[in-house]
């Protein structure tokens, strides 16, 4: 078998000292000592003890040169490339999800434009939507366009990792801090939002696709996706995964791969796979989700396009628009009272923005927003 081997000085240089001694003490590696600018790791394999220099400064004239001699023992001692080895290094301080797709009538690792630009874009929402889900106390069937602080941060941090050879693969790295005490207090210590969120990519997907399995046989198919919503199931992920499938609707599987710098031992993430047949039962969740299960609090903006009252009283309008946290162009339904319906009016004389907060829920192919309250026009440019 061929192994390659890394002569690219600039890819070598660029791997500071911390990864390379946080990947190798995750791989049981033990210090034997320190000396001067390198730091002495010792590893027993197959009843040979083997020895790796790590160099401790960055700032080395030859440093490239210690990373690639450290490269090449590691070769040895894993029986693998050193450039896989490397890439590992790369991240080892990575939660890495990756997302193998089967798209039919394709060369390997490749996809349609249009299926490739719509799967990073479902696996970035795949991404929101858990992280939303463990950003609050109880998870929500259809969560709110708007994000908390915290998942905005998360998605700033992520990263998009290269393409691996496959159908066709993407993936998202998520930093996390390393675990610093023994693996003996794995339990006892809180994780970071970074890792609770990477978790509950995993099992928010795993508990989806139990659902979409269940949901074939129980007479009661939809009972099975709502008492999954604590799991984190939502709308909101089940329309991340319809669009991981692409336009085809072709099989796909997710896989997660904890930071080696953070292990937890005691689990195993085997990945989940969706055949085709999955993704239209994950369609009729998430449409009924957003049917039955209003999105409490949604702030409407846009313009008044359309007017409809018999005598007085409450009456009936329709705002262009977008709800916020959300850019897409939508129009909404909602009734107003007498009042409300008056501000209505004015604003769509006089072409001005208004802004609606109520409770946004889909019936068929439209948007209703109930129980709405503080209407008022506005000086924003919707």
């Amino acid at each position: 078998m061929i192994r390659a081997q890394v002569t690219d000085r600039d890819a070598l240089a660029a791997r500071p000292p911390s990864e390379l001694a946080m990947y190798l003490r995750a791989h049981d590696w033990t210090i034997r000592e320190r000396a001067g600018s390198s730091v002495q790791w010792v590893k027993t394999v197959a009843g040979e003890e083997f020895e790796a220099l790590q160099p401790q400064e960055s700032t080395l004239r030859d440093y490239a040169s210690r990373v690639r001699d450290l490269l090449s023992v590691l070769a040895v001692t894993e029986d693998r490339s050193e450039l896989d080895i490397l890439s590992d290094i790369s991240s080892v301080s990575m939660d890495i999800h990756t997302v193998r797709t089967f798209p039919p009538d394709n060369a390997p690792g490749m996809i349609g434009l249009e299926d490739g630009v719509q799967a990073f874009e479902s696996l970035r929402n795949l991404v929101i939507a858990a992280a939303y889900a463990v950003s609050v106390e109880q998870p929500r069937a259809v969560q709110p366009a708007r994000k908390s602080a915290d998942v905005l941060k998360l998605l700033r941090e992520v990263r998009i990792g290269p393409s691996a050879e496959g159908s066709f693969i993407i993936s998202v790295h998520t930093p996390v801090p390393p675990r610093l005490s023994p693996s003996l207090f794995e339990e006892e210590l809180p994780e970071p939002f970074e890792r609770r969120v990477a978790l509950k990519v995993y099992d928010a997907v795993r508990a989806a696709y139990n659902a979409a399995n269940d949901a074939l046989v129980d007479p009661s198919g939809f009972d099975v996706f709502t008492a999954a919503v604590p799991a984190g199931v939502s709308a909101n992920l089940c329309e991340a995964l319809i669009g991981l499938g692409g336009e085809a609707g072709h099989p796909f599987e997710l896989a997660l791969r904890l930071a080696p710098s953070r292990p937890i031992r005691a689990r195993q993430f085997p990945p989940v796979r969706f055949r085709r047949d999955h993704l239209p039962v994950l369609a009729s969740a998430a449409q009924e989700l957003r049917e039955r299960v209003p999105e409490e609090g949604a702030v409407v903006l846009g313009n008044v396009v359309r007017l409809h009252r018999e005598g007085a009283g409450t009456g009936e309008i329709t705002v262009a628009g977008a709800v916020e946290g959300d850019d897409r162009l939508r129009r909404v339904w909602m009734n107003l009272t007498d009042e409300d319906y008056s501000t209505a009016m004015l604003a769509h004389q006089e072409m001005s923005v208004v802004s609606v907060r109520g409770d946004l829920v889909r019936r068929g192919t439209r948007l209703y927003l109930t129980n709405p309250t503080a209407f008022r026009i506005t000086a924003g440019e919707a």
